[in-house]
């Protein structure tokens, strides 16, 4: 019983740990664009990644792959 809670504990702490990873990532990638574009929002979160969203065609690659990626489309053969 004690290994299965240390063992879901570890998962959960490993995916708490991810999810921060990506905001941290958006934040590296998108912070230029959010200043240029966004900066009005700062320093709400959410306000910004809407405007972000709403500027996608505007943002800088990188950024554009974390809040617009591209949709993988399926091919009819």
């Amino acid at each position: 019983m004690l290994a299965a809670a240390l063992v879901l504990s570890g998962a959960m702490t490993a995916a708490a740990w991810c999810q921060g990873l990506s905001e941290q990532q958006e934040a590296a990638d998108c912070q230029g664009d959010a200043l240029r574009l966004c900066g009005p929002y700062i320093p709400d979160h959410a306000k910004i990644h809407a405007c972000l969203v709403t500027y996608k065609v505007y943002l800088s690659p990188a950024c554009r792959s974390i809040i617009a990626p591209a949709k993988h489309r399926k091919h009819s053969y």
